[in-house]
């Protein structure tokens, strides 16, 4: 071995300790915030007004967590949650960040995130589309206006109304959450799940919404309430300020595609 494959041999060791160190330092968390959440879950869950949840959350993201036995367990809404619970003092544990569990394999695996579940509660609960928010807007819920209408519902088109329509971008259903999105629809029966962004003017004249569209009908179903609860189950893949439709594939043509 030449002495400047020695001194190449040397760097990328140091290259690959730095970034392993790197990336262990990146998953500690904040420790700070994790001790601002120790002390927010003393307070009783009466008393835990607006300003509590706001500041639990402002917190979580970066906070240090350990994880639970098993690591992912089934909601009573039969969604999977990753199990995150604060660490115990003065014992070692390894450290949980949801903001890097995000993109390590929350969004891809099509997990929520449950926070110190008991048996009958937990202090928080986050549904697969508060992740996709977090990852979308940098917070769990977004809470100013948006160009989104309100509701989930069947809709329809008018012959004599003007609407805009296209496909929805990275930066509003990245493609792994149309993925899951896609299984799910297949699971209950879609074949070819599709979908648009449909843009129209708003009833009242002020300006334009918009939904997302899914091929999803009540004649995919053997009843009513049975399409009702699928198009309920699709807002827990979505941010809670997005709003969508189903919609009959032929009202709008070619316009739709596969998720």
């Amino acid at each position: 071995m030449g002495l400047f494959d020695l001194f190449r041999k040397k760097e990328k060791i140091q290259t690959e300790e730095q970034a392993a160190q790197k990336e262990t330092e990146s998953y500690l968390g904040d420790l700070d915030k994790t001790d601002i959440l120790y002390k927010l879950i003393q307070i009783p869950p009466v008393e835990r007004d607006e300003k509590w949840q706001q500041t639990f959350l402002e917190n979580i993201g970066h906070a240090s967590f350990r994880c639970g036995d098993p690591q992912v367990v089934t909601g009573p809404d039969g969604f999977p949650y990753f199990q995150l619970f604060l660490p115990e003092p003065n014992q070692p544990f390894q450290c949980y960040v949801i903001d890097n569990m995000k993109d390590d394999f929350l969004l891809s695996s099509g997990f929520g995130v449950v926070i110190n579940p008991t048996e009958n509660r937990a202090d928080w609960v986050l549904s697969y589309g508060d992740i996709l928010n977090f990852y979308l807007n940098k917070t769990f819920y977004t809470t100013t206006a948006s160009d989104f209408s309100n509701g989930t519902r069947t809709e329809t088109i008018t012959e004599d109304e003007k609407v805009m329509v296209g496909q929805p971008s990275e930066i509003l259903l990245p493609q792994q959450t149309r993925q899951l999105l896609a299984d799910f629809l297949k699971a209950n029966g879609i074949v070819t799940p599709k979908t648009l962004l449909m843009m129209r003017q708003k009833k009242d004249g002020t300006g334009v919404s918009q939904d997302l569209v899914f091929n999803v009908t009540p004649h995919h179903f053997k009843d009513e309430n049975t399409y009702r609860s699928v198009m309920q189950a699709i807002s827990w893949y979505l941010p809670k300020h997005y709003s969508y439709v189903g919609m009959n594939e032929n009202s709008l043509g070619t316009d739709f595609i596969p998720l």
